[in-house]
Order: structure tokens, then sequence, then C-alpha cells
């Protein structure tokens, strides 16, 4: 065993690695490019869309033309936002390379290596791309493009890096901000020397310089990190698996997921209301029910900002009949949520009164327009009468409940008719 271990090195570990990796992707992509996708559309794609380059390179096209100079220099951003920090770890290396450490970290830094050429394979072929845009209308110098791509190349291999430590270190929440965060901070830091020195080789050889130092800390930081073997493995098995999951994502029928989350509001189950009588309770549980839903919510949102620029954009003369007609509208759409949540098992298994549904749904109705309500009429107040129209905002409520009192009865009365019909 000892003889065996002995001839094994970290870089004969690390080819068997990387060429049981292509050889996986390449069986992956040989199930599904078969010779009837090369020849009917492969081929033509490529005979197409290089005739369409070449015509691109010696005619460019009008639309080319009169693209802004700053569109092809913000292209490149999706190389550096894409790009992905190989370690090629598995799970069983927590029983030799947790404990060798020095293998641990000659597998990352030749991962790092294989990153950083795939990086630049990557950033060449976006800037081949470009060539017709950035040489043929704007005829940039060989030694710009050159200089281009370092650029972009840096960059892009700080972003993996840094989104590899972000994976180890954060999770949930922080860590969608943080990636935000360093998204934004990196293509700040990549355009604003591109818009303010230049694009020549001079004036991006500072910002290069920058760019190499940093990779090179946080690859220092990467080696040094700790607690970051179970996050490399999953990483590792989402980019062996990504050709998979890409051809098969609308293929396998994914189970939905059972996702418990506490809402953002109304978290603890306390009393909204005094009374304790049926309709007063069921109408509470169903307002809770509403409010815990952000989708519920964000649509009730929308709703309320786009009638109140309705009521907002109406003559004077007929403000107050949009407003009418924008609540009822969406006082029809919570009476269908009531309906659905009555119609749910949990609440059909007590035995409601006619009177307690009929009330609850008054209440329901009341409690979740009347925000609009007291909207609309400061809207119409404040547009008619200046700031003292505040005060408008009590005839609004009052108005609505007052249609509330009168309208509610009259579709409950229809949907029991419905009911009894069927």
């Amino acid at each position: 065993m000892e003889k065996q271990m002995a001839n094994w090195r970290i870089g004969t570990l690390f080819r068997r690695r990387l060429s049981r990796f292509w050889s996986e992707q390449w069986k992956v992509w040989r199930t599904a490019l078969d010779w009837t996708v090369w020849v009917y559309f492969i081929l033509p794609l490529l005979w197409i869309g290089g005739g369409t380059y070449v015509d691109l390179w010696h005619h460019p096209a009008d639309w080319l033309v009169k693209l802004p100079l700053w569109t092809g220099e913000r292209l490149p951003l999706v190389v550096i936002f894409v790009g992905r920090l190989r370690t090629f770890t598995e799970e069983a290396d927590v029983l030799f390379l947790l404990q060798k450490q020095s293998w641990g970290r000659g597998l990352l830094r030749r991962g790092a290596v294989y990153t950083a050429l795939m990086l630049l394979v990557l950033t060449a072929l976006v800037y081949v791309l470009l060539f017709p845009f950035f040489l043929a209308v704007h005829h940039f110098p060989a030694s710009a493009i050159i200089a281009m791509v370092l650029y972009t190349w840096m960059w892009a291999m700080i972003g993996a890096m840094g989104r590899n430590i972000i994976e180890a270190r954060f999770i949930g929440f922080r860590k969608w901000a943080m990636k935000t965060a360093a998204m934004l901070l990196l293509a700040a830091t990549y355009l604003i020397p591109m818009i303010v020195l230049g694009t020549s080789p001079l004036d991006l050889l500072v910002p290069i310089l920058a760019g190499a130092v940093a990779a090179v800390l946080l690859l220092r930081l990467k080696l040094r990190a700790r607690d970051a073997f179970e996050s490399d493995v999953q990483q590792e098995q989402l980019a062996r698996l990504a050709s998979t999951q890409l051809l098969l994502r609308n293929v396998i029928r994914r189970k939905p997921r059972v996702k418990l989350s506490r809402p953002i509001l109304l978290r603890r189950s306390n009393r909204i209301f005094k009374k304790f009588d049926g309709e007063t309770i069921l109408g509470e549980m169903i307002i809770k029910a509403f409010i815990r839903r952000l989708p519920l919510v964000r649509t009730w949102l929308i709703f309320i900002f786009l009638s109140a620029a309705a009521v907002l954009l109406s003559p004077g003369v007929i403000k107050p009949f949009v407003a009418v007609a924008l609540m009822l509208l969406l006082s029809s759409w919570v009476i269908s949520h009531w309906r659905g949540m009555t119609a749910e098992p949990y609440f059909k298994q007590f035995r409601w009164t006619d009177a307690a549904l009929r009330d609850s749904a008054k209440r329901v109705r009341f409690w979740l327009v009347v925000p609009a309500a007291a909207l609309f009429g400061l809207i119409d107040g404040m547009q008619t009468y200046g700031p003292g129209g505040f005060v408008a905002i009590v005839p609004g409520v009052l108005i609505w409940l007052l249609i509330c009192n009168l309208v509610s009865s009259t579709m409950l009365l229809r949907t029991e008719r419905k009911e009894e019909e069927a």
C-alpha cells in the first residue's frame, strides 16, 4: 500500500480527475449530438453564422456601425459574471486530502491554473466574436485588443475566486446579498478604469497589475481558508452536472420542493380583532393568511399603485367614479380570495353559519380594500384642495364603508345561489 501511495503524485491525481471530467462531458454531449443534429442543426448554423461573421467583418451592417462604443466594452462582463473556480475536490477526499494539506493545496493551485486557462480561452472567444465591432468599425489596434483581453481575464479570475469564497463563508440571504454586492463591485471596478483612463495598453497597465495582485491575494486567501471543503465539493458537483442539467432541464419533471419559511408580517398568531364570535375569527384567519402570503401582497400593492396612478391622471369630474370602480374591482379579487380560503378543507371542517360567512366576507373586504380607499381619497383631496385635502381620507373611507354595506350582501347572495344550484 505504501509503495502504491509513493507512486502517486498530486499532479497525477489532478490529471486523472481532469481527464475523467472531460470524458464525462464528452459522453453526456455525445448522447445529444448525434449525426442528425450535426447535419440538420449544427453544421448549417456554423455555415450561416460563419458567413454572417465574415460579411460583418468586410461589410459592417448599419446597426453595427450605429452601436455606441460602450456596448462592446460592456459585453465582456458576461465572462466576469459566469467564471467559476474549479478545485476538483471530491467527497472521498475527506479521507486523506484533509490530512495531507500539501496535497489539498497542490490540487487547488492546479485547479486555479486550469480555471485561469479556461477563462482566458473564453475571454479570447468573446473578443474574437467582437472583432468586427472593434476592428472593422472602430479600428482598434491589436495592442488595445490584447490589453482589453488581459484586463477582462484578470477581473474574471477575481470574480471566480471571490464567488467561491463567498459560497463557502455565507449562507441564505447573506450569501445572496454578498454575491450581489460583489457583482456590482466587480462591474464598477471593471468599467470605471476603461471609461476614465481609456483602453490603450498604457492606460490599462496599472489596472491589469492591480487585478493580478488582487487575484493572487484572493488565491492565497482561498489556500488558507478553513471549513471550505463541503462548499468546494458542492460546487464541483454542480460543475460536473452542468451539462446534464442543461440537456435535461425540460425532460425531467421536478417535484415541487416544500419550503418552510416564516412570514415577514404577522409571524406570531396574535389576535387582530377583540371579538370572539364566528365571523370575526373566520375573517381574522383569512386576513392573516392573505397578509402572510407575499405573492398576494405583491399583487395587492401593484394593483393599488396602478389604480392610484389611474385616479391621479383622471379628470377631476370623474375621479370619484373611477375610484369607486377601482375599489369594486379590487373587492371582487378579495372576495375571490375569501371564496378560495373558505373552500379549503381546514375551513370546511367547521360548521359556519350563513351569517358568519356573510359577515366574515364583509370584514375581509372592508379591511383589505380600505387602504386603497384612503389613498384614493388622499389623491383626490390633495389635487382639489392642496395640502388641506389630507382630510379627504375620511370621506374616502366612509364612502367605501357605505359601498361595502350595500354591495357585499348582493354579491354573496349570488354566490350562495350558485352553490345551491351546484
